[in-house]
């Protein structure tokens, strides 16, 4: 069963009240700094480095013994790395191969040749999934590359060698495409979060539009796990603002739309939050995701409604956007800055969500409940190792871990991983990881709650 629910604009525009679009910016004091416990292996996105680009981690916490909980992080075009919680690597899942030809003949295999290979994008999990007569731990991860879901089972019967087992249900359809060809064009699976409610879901969002599928998640009866799309939502592309006029976040290539990434669901609050990359984070009712009277963009970027001008550059070979900062409105919000990234949630005390404010190198807090009132930021800063900046995706988790770890563990992607190295042909190569940050550290620093009471499971 396939059921899509598009957006009307004009029908949106009516219901939003005037108040999200107000203006709200604020000057931004300069954000505290926290250092970071460990980083995991470096990644390196060239042709050596098999163009590795580490994006976003899953935090699984063990049943019985939380101190052999593991992380699990996208590599895009270098597929998963598993680690422990000292950062060393357990297991490395290579991304899928580009698909085969479907026949033998010279056209055909000519065509071929542009199929896109697998390419992780980013991960969430499912606790206490039914597949047959057993209750298992799902990863579930967005290939970008294949417009399609890959699904491992974690198989922790050996607490010192757990490891991942793909379980994806073979022939399954793609998410956005209709076919190979538009596949391969690039405007694929991107953005994911997973929920458990009524039914197991995962909410997909699609590269460079601002569409939302809304998928099921079952067991099809042969040991695997299948999806199926119930819904498909469509966010706007352009927003009224209050002077009367109307504005459309810059984009760099022509047909781009602004796009999701980070997404996060809340279900002690009946929430999803959705990060539109160059606009802000989305409010949604779980329960009622369709409904766009439940549609609240609560926290804007700094960039939203500045007028720019637009031009193409020979070298960078795209659009370049050119900000006309003195004709700012004041519609956004001093603490985001493009782009929106990351958001996790933290289901301790009070609760809070976080939000990667790529642009400025720091992580916003909100409160979990209300209108999501915003509490302060902070920055992960080179100590004992180098420190974060241009995260893409990250996780936090309450519980109580062995170590720096024990009020709790947020592992955050860094973009520009600085290797420590001393070979001098690696100083000039794009390197990327993981950085493990103790929770304790960032609650006594804004003032937040630690509550280490286990809610994965829940």
């Amino acid at each position: 069963m396939n059921h899509s629910s598009r957006l009307t604009l004009p029908a949106f525009y009516l219901s939003l009240s005037a108040s999200l679009l107000a203006g709200s910016i604020s000057t931004f004091a300069a954000a505290p700094e926290i250092f970071p416990e460990l980083e995991t292996r470096s990644h390196f996105d060239d042709e050596a480095g098999n163009y590795t680009d580490v994006d976003d981690p899953a935090i699984w916490i063990h049943p019985q013994q939380p101190q052999h909980s593991i992380v699990v992080g996208t590599l895009k075009e270098g597929g998963l790395d598993v680690y422990d919680l000292q950062g060393k690597l357990m297991q490395h899942i290579p991304a899928a191969a580009a698909p085969a030809c479907a026949s033998a003949s010279a056209s055909e295999q000519e065509n071929c040749q542009e199929n896109s290979a697998g390419r992780l994008n980013n991960a969430d999990l499912v606790y206490n999934f039914s597949l047959g007569s057993e209750k298992v731990d799902l990863v579930v991860a967005s290939d970008r590359g294949r417009d399609t879901l890959a699904v491992y089972k974690i198989d922790y019967s050996d607490k010192t060698n757990i490891r991942l087992i793909d379980i994806t249900a073979a022939k399954q359809t793609f998410i956005f495409s209709k076919t190979q060809d538009e596949v391969n064009q690039g405007r694929t699976a991107y953005g994911l979060a997973t929920v458990s409610t009524d039914k197991v879901r995962a909410y997909v969002s699609q590269n460079n539009t601002p569409k939302v599928a809304i998928l099921e998640l079952y067991d099809n009866g042969d040991g695997r796990v299948a999806y199926r799309q119930e819904k498909l939502l469509e966010f706007p592309a352009t927003f009224p603002l209050d002077n009367g006029g109307s504005w459309t976040p810059c984009t760099g290539d022509d047909g781009d739309l602004p796009q999701f990434e980070g997404m996060v669901a809340d279900i002690e609050n009946n929430r999803l939050y959705l990060g539109q990359e160059n606009v802000g984070v989305w409010r949604v009712a779980l329960d009622a995701p369709t409904d766009q009277s439940s549609w609240a963009l609560f926290g804007k970027t700094s960039d939203f409604g500045v007028p720019y001008s637009r031009g193409w550059s020979d070298v960078e070979e795209e659009y370049l956007c050119t900000l006309d900062k003195e004709k700012d409105p004041g519609y956004g919000s001093a603490q985001l800055q493009a782009d929106v990234e990351g958001l996790t949630l933290y289901r301790g005390g009070k609760g809070y969500l976080l939000v990667s404010s790529q642009g400025n190198n720091t992580v916003a807090v909100y409160e979990a409940n209300g209108n999501n009132k915003y509490i302060g930021s902070f920055t992960v800063t080179s100590g004992a190792v180098d420190g974060v900046n241009e995260t893409d995706g990250m996780m936090v988790v309450n519980n109580q871990l062995p170590g720096a770890f024990a009020e709790g563990l947020v592992v955050m992607q860094d973009g520009e991983n600085v290797t420590g190295s001393t070979d001098q042909s690696e100083a000039d190569r794009e390197s990327s990881n993981f950085k493990f940050i103790s929770w304790g550290n960032i609650a006594r620093t804004l003032k937040l709650d630690v509550d280490t009471t286990d809610h994965s499971r829940d």
